[in-house]
């Protein structure tokens, strides 16, 4: 059994994964906070949602985690599957203006990017340590009992 295939983990390890690239492009845009003519980048958390309501309704339509098969095309390939709700997922960020645009054409305000990568930090935060109590509630029920 993976950890994958528990419901819980998977929304919280998809949750983790969102938040971590979210802190990427954040740190990005804090990087180019004098570059002229840079536009401030984001993910956009509907996709993030959309995602999670996808996996939800396959767990609640009882099929747990939807597979995909490889296929072996060449004589050397091996041949396996994989679970399409892994975290490899790549979330795309798109422009996300902050609230002032400096004279050069920059829109990354310092202080709107550290309040979100605050918000980010606490959400990945509160996913890692509810991942964390799940799994030793797991770890918990499967111990053999005290003699």
């Amino acid at each position: 059994m993976r950890p994958d295939d528990v419901s819980v983990l998977a929304l919280l390890r998809q949750s983790m994964s969102f938040n971590s690239e979210r802190q990427r492009v954040i740190s990005e845009n804090v990087a180019h906070a004098n570059t002229p003519g840079y536009t401030a980048q984001d993910l956009d958390e509907s996709e993030f949602n959309r995602a999670v309501q996808r996996q939800m309704r396959g767990y609640e339509a009882g099929n747990g985690p939807s597979r995909v098969r490889m296929i072996a095309t060449e004589e050397g390939h091996m041949s396996g599957s994989a679970a399409s709700g892994d975290n490899s997922r790549r979330w795309d960020a798109g422009d996300a203006p902050d609230s002032e645009t400096t004279i050069n054409g920059n829109s990354v305000v310092l202080e709107e990017q550290m309040v979100r990568a605050q918000e980010t930090r606490m959400q990945y935060e509160s996913a890692l340590t509810l991942y964390q109590k799940s799994l030793g509630l797991i770890r918990m029920a499967i111990k053999p009992p005290a003699r």
